[in-house]
């Protein structure tokens, strides 16, 4: 039976390998996360349904961006509806990225890679830039025994300086959370076919490939409060064989000295991180990201309430609501008394969402009180151009501020119409003809030959510059 083996042994040698591989990933996965699971089964006793919060401690950003460690991916995804920015640098390589979750399971990171001394070879750039776009799908959620199960793709087209195709398997002790991944490309042996016009998966298009090549990585997080975090990771990239990367000639002929990193995360306030770590045995690296939820001011910004002065209130009531509208952040404004219904027309230049808008429309309304008024027609207009109307009774709005109404009930009083056909002759005063403001644009000029410096007029006005490389700020005045 010995001799039987070593015949098979011999004849199959790949064979028995890629088993051998496969055999070893089953045992690592099972010591790793449900020997644990068992020992520990009375700490997660809680519904999975449950247990979705308990995962927001991990989501934290990785060297360039997508949910992971330091160089590695783990199994967590960003919660839905949020998005990070941030930048990150282990030399030679510096990290700009984004990344977001536009739904539950999937995470999309765009990033641009940096390499600190490779020349691009461009008058305008100084230093070699990559962008690439990845991918992170869930497809197993984490339950009391199983682990979360995540299948990522990066760098899957264009020049593919960093691609990989991996499975990752991530499961919670609380406040350790495990990473057991399985990939190729960055993390395999050798490197993939580098640059494509195709979108390449080889995870799909050539799985046996993709065994052979796809190493193991592992790593463990500590989270011992909301504030900190502890990491280890073993990354198997093997620099040195990374043929395809600018960066491989200069600064790694030879293998990194350990494929070990450790880092320390803090959290100085809950949309903000900093990064330290001490990667591949002989580099610092350090990370700063910002994560928000879509839909949210990036900044809380606080609306002093407009409180009128005494001998405004001797005026006529159009005459107060259209300079309370004013001061509040209004323009365009019209206002009227008809057959005892109040009419007010006005143009919102300050409030990001139109439901603020009219609520702030609204609490005037209540704190002046206007006398032989029954009924409330509040019109939000967009460039002159009436957009959404809400039809109301003075007592209800009165009893919202009083707190004698919810909220819900009060709309369910009321009637909200987006398909405005007549309104009444109002005459219009308070116009703004000119917006002042600083308007933020990121935009991306690499391997543009047009220079460092540049500017550009837009329709509207507005005039961007471009003060150095890879970024643009738009100033000016746009008329109306």
């Amino acid at each position: 039976m010995s001799c039987g083996f070593f015949v098979l042994f011999n004849s199959n040698s790949k064979l028995i390998t890629r088993s051998f591989k496969l055999l070893s990933f089953a045992a690592l996965f099972l010591f790793l996360f449900f020997f644990p699971s068992y020992l520990f089964s009375q700490t997660l006793n809680s519904k999975p349904s449950t247990r979705s919060s308990v995962e927001e401690p991990f989501t934290f950003p990785s060297n360039w961006g997508g949910t992971g460690l330091m160089e590695v991916p783990t199994a967590r995804i960003m919660r839905k509806n949020s998005y990070r920015l941030g930048f990150g640098e282990v030399r030679p390589y510096r990290y700009y990225y984004g990344t977001i979750s536009p739904f539950s399971r999937l995470e999309i990171t765009g990033r641009i890679t940096e390499e600190m001394g490779i020349p691009s070879g461009l008058v305008s750039q100084k230093n070699f830039k990559d962008k690439a776009i990845d991918f992170k799908y869930r497809i197993l959620s984490e339950g009391k025994y199983m682990p979360a199960l995540a299948v990522g793709i990066m760098d899957p087209h264009g020049t593919r300086i960093f691609p990989s195709q991996y499975i990752v398997a991530g499961k919670q002790i609380y406040p350790f959370d495990f990473t057991l991944g399985f990939g190729n490309g960055r993390f395999g042996r050798r490197p993939v076919i580098a640059s494509s016009e195709d979108v390449r998966i080889e995870m799909i298009t050539h799985p046996r490939q993709w065994l052979e090549d796809a190493q193991f990585f592992w790593g463990v997080q500590f989270v011992p409060s909301e504030k900190y975090a502890l990491m280890l990771e073993y990354s198997p990239v093997k620099y040195h064989k990374q043929t395809g990367d600018p960066a491989q000639r200069k600064n790694f002929q030879e293998p990194v000295p350990s494929e070990y990193n450790f880092g320390l995360r803090y959290k100085p306030a809950k949309w903000a991180e900093i990064d330290l770590s001490y990667q591949r045995g002989n580099r610092f690296g350090v990370s700063l990201s910002t994560s928000f939820d879509i839909g949210k001011p990036l900044i809380p910004i606080y609306d002093p309430v407009y409180r009128e002065k005494s001998f405004d209130m001797l005026n006529p009531i159009q005459g107060r609501l259209a300079k309370a509208l004013h001061n509040s952040g209004f323009s365009d404004i019209g206002v009227a008394v008809i057959d005892g219904q109040l009419w007010i027309e006005a143009q919102n230049d300050k409030y990001f969402f139109t439901t603020r808008a009219i609520g702030v429309i609204l609490k005037i309304v209540a704190d002046i009180n206007p006398e032989d008024v029954d009924e409330i027609h509040i019109i939000l207009k967009e460039n002159e151009i009436p957009a959404v109307e809400l039809r109301t009774a003075k007592t209800d709005v009165i009893d919202l501020y009083a707190e004698k109404m919810t909220l819900r009930e009060f709309l369910a009083l009321s009637e909200i119409n987006t398909a405005i056909t007549e309104t009444p002759d109002i005459p219009v005063e308070r116009k703004s003809h000119y917006k002042y403001g600083i308007r933020p644009s990121f935009e991306t000029f690499l391997n543009d030959p047009s220079g460092f410096f540049r500017y550009r007029i837009g329709a509207d006005g507005w005039v961007s510059f471009q003060p150095w490389e890879g970024s643009s700020f738009i100033l000016g005045l746009a008329t109306y």
